[in-house]
C-alpha cells in the first residue's frame, strides 16, 4: 500500500467509525481523566481486555486518584481492587511504584516527554505514546498487536515486532496522520479486521487491502 492509498483508507475509515460497536470507544469513563489516572489506566490495560480495565479503574480511582493517595493504600487493597485485571498482583506493584517515583522525582506530576516517562519503573515506549497522546494531546503513534498487525496486513509497513512498527512510524507519518491513529484501528481491529474471522464483507477498505478476501 502506497501514501496516497494509505491516506485513503484512514479517511474511509474515520468515515465509517461511528458505525463500529468496539470496546476501544467506550468514553463514559466513571472518574476523572487527568494524566495521573490515564497512566495508571495504561498500566491495567496491558493483557487484559478495555471493559475489564475500565471497570478496574473506577474501583481503584473510587479510592485514591492521585499519587498522594494512592500511596496510602496497601498493596493488597489495590489487589483486590483492580482484580481480576491480567497479572494484577504485579501491577498492584507496579502502580505504587509509578506513583513513588512522581511524588520523589516528577514533585506529583506525570511528565510530558518521552525521555522523562522512560525513567519510571513500569512504563515502557508503547505506554509512554499513549500517555503522550491521551494525556498531553500529543502527535505520536502507540504501537500496539492491531496497529503492528493492520499495518502490515496492508503492506504499509513490512516489520516484525511493534517496537519496529513504533520507530518506523515516528518519522514516516505527518502530525495529521499521526493523531488518534491508535484509537483508530485499534477498533477497526476489534471490530472489523479481527485476528481471527476478519469481516472484510463489512471492511469499507477491503477493496484497498491486498489480503482482503
Amino acid at each position: 500500500m502506497d501514501r496516497q492509498t494509505f491516506d485513503e483508507a484512514l479517511a474511509l475509515l474515520r468515515a465509517d467509525y461511528p458505525k463500529w460497536e468496539a470496546p476501544a470507544k467506550k468514553s463514559d469513563y466513571g472518574y476523572r481523566r487527568t494524566p495521573y489516572t490515564i497512566t495508571i489506566s495504561v498500566t491495567l490495560s496491558f493483557r487484559t481486555k478495555d471493559e475489564v480495565t475500565q471497570a478496574a479503574g473506577e474501583r481503584l480511582f473510587a479510592l485514591a486518584d492521585t499519587p498522594e493517595t494512592m500511596v496510602t493504600l496497601s498493596k493488597e487493597t489495590i489487589e483486590k481492587a483492580i482484580y481480576p485485571v491480567g497479572f494484577y498482583r504485579k501491577k498492584a506493584q507496579t502502580i505504587l511504584d509509578i506513583s513513588r517515583h512522581l511524588l520523589e522525582h516528577c514533585g506529583g506530576k506525570v511528565p510530558g516527554t518521552e525521555a522523562e516517562l522512560l525513567k519510571i519503573k513500569g512504563i515502557g515506549p508503547k505506554a509512554a505514546a499513549i500517555i503522550l497522546e491521551r494525556a498531553f494531546g500529543q502527535s505520536v503513534v502507540a504501537v500496539d498487536t492491531h496497529v503492528h498487525r493492520i499495518l502490515n496486513l496492508w503492506g504499509f509497513l513490512r516489520t516484525q515486532t511493534p517496537k519496529e512498527s513504533y520507530e518506523a512510524l515516528k518519522t514516516l507519518l505527518t502530525d495529521e496522520e499521526k493523531a488518534g491513529l491508535n484509537r483508530l484501528l485499534v477498533a477497526f481491529g476489534q471490530a472489523i479486521c479481527r485476528p481471527q474471522k476478519p469481516r472484510c464483507d463489512r471492511c469499507p477498505v477491503a477493496h484497498l487491502c491486498p489480503h482482503s478476501r
